[in-house]
Formats: C-alpha cells, structure tokens, sequence
C-alpha cells in the first residue's frame, strides 16, 4: 500500500505518493499563491481520495505555521474518512536526505521574535534536535558546520534547500524522530504567550 507525504514549512510546498521503495507521484507548488490554494487542486491530480492509502506523512517544519497547520488539516480529514494514521516527522530530516554526505549539516528556519531554528545532522543522522538560538548569533553559529542551509534567506546562510514532501517517504519507520501522539503539531518550542485562565 501506498503512503501519502505532505511538506508545506517552506515557500515551496509539495505533496507526494508511494512508500519506502518507490516515489509514484510527486507535486510541488510554489509562487504568490498560498498553500491553502495550491494543495487541495494538488491532491486532486494526485487522485486523492479514490486511493486507498496506507498512512499520511506530514512534515511538521520548523517553518510555516500556517502552512504546516494547512497540510495537518487536510491529512486529517483524508485519515478519518479512510481510517488510517497520520503520524509526523520534523521537516529538517527531509534536507538532511538530500545532504547524507555532509560531515555537519546545520539546518536553520526563521522562528520569528528574532531568533532562529537549528537542527544539526552529521551524515544523515541527527546530532542535535531542533532548537532556538538567538538570530543575532545566527551566522557565527552557521560558520560551525560543514554546511548550513535555509529554506528562506537568512543572514550569513548562502545556500536554500527545500524539504521535499517525497523526502519523507523513504525515512524508515524505526528512526526515533517519529512523532504519533495526535493530535500532531507543528514544531515551536516555546511556551504559550498568555496562559488559559482556569
């Protein structure tokens, strides 16, 4: 049975079907439209929801917010409708795929507030989790590893990589980054701004 991956914590956003083994189909979007746009028509040409699936794959950034809650939406009406998981993984896993031979990949997202999101890996697999640094640090903290890339521009990074929804198909179910406690959400790390009164 077939898995379905959705990656929108970035500008270029893409959704994409198969499993382990094969990559069917694969569908980025990008541009002035927004995601919440682009990929539902997306899903549509992908033949959603005629295919039975076996499971959904969301990244879960850090990235977009609204882009991320956008594709957790949707996995989640499509899993209730067929019955079937929606489990998550952090979208840096996704770059670290497309980087395995990098010695240090450092992989950092705009977290607002003036700070910024790292993620470290050493050949594929994750030294660090991600975590916050303050964004004024940010280049001298990029100039530690042996390549650091963005999705977005950020200062004193040069290189942008996207993750790739089709990435996410091919991460093997033992890797420890799993993420199935529902209901999933999206990467933050930060405590609320006001609390729930009780």
């Amino acid at each position: 049975m077939l898995d379905l991956a959705f990656e929108t914590s970035s500008s270029t956003g893409s959704i994409a079907l198969g499993n382990a083994k094969v990559v069917v189909q694969s569908i980025e979007f990008k541009g002035p439209q927004r995601h919440s746009a682009a990929l539902f028509p997306a899903l549509v040409r992908l033949g959603i929801p005629r295919l039975k699936l076996r499971r959904i794959i969301v990244g879960l950034g850090p990235g977009s917010f609204s882009g991320i809650r956008v594709s957790l939406a949707a996995a989640q009406g499509i899993a209730l409708v067929q019955g079937i998981p929606v489990v998550g993984i952090s979208s840096a896993y996704s770059v670290a795929m497309q980087h395995k031979d990098v010695t240090r990949l450092g992989i950092f997202a705009d977290a607002k507030r003036r700070e910024a999101f790292c993620t470290a890996f050493s050949h594929g697999e994750l030294e660090e989790a991600t975590h916050l640094i303050p964004m004024n640090e940010i280049e001298d903290y990029a100039s530690k590893f042996t390549l650091a890339v963005s999705a977005e521009p950020l200062p004193g990074i040069a290189q942008q990589v996207h993750p790739r929804a089709s990435d996410l198909l091919s991460l093997p179910d033992t890797l420890s980054g799993w993420v199935r406690e529902q209901p999933l959400e999206p990467i933050y790390l930060r405590a609320p701004v006001a609390a729930n009164p009780d």
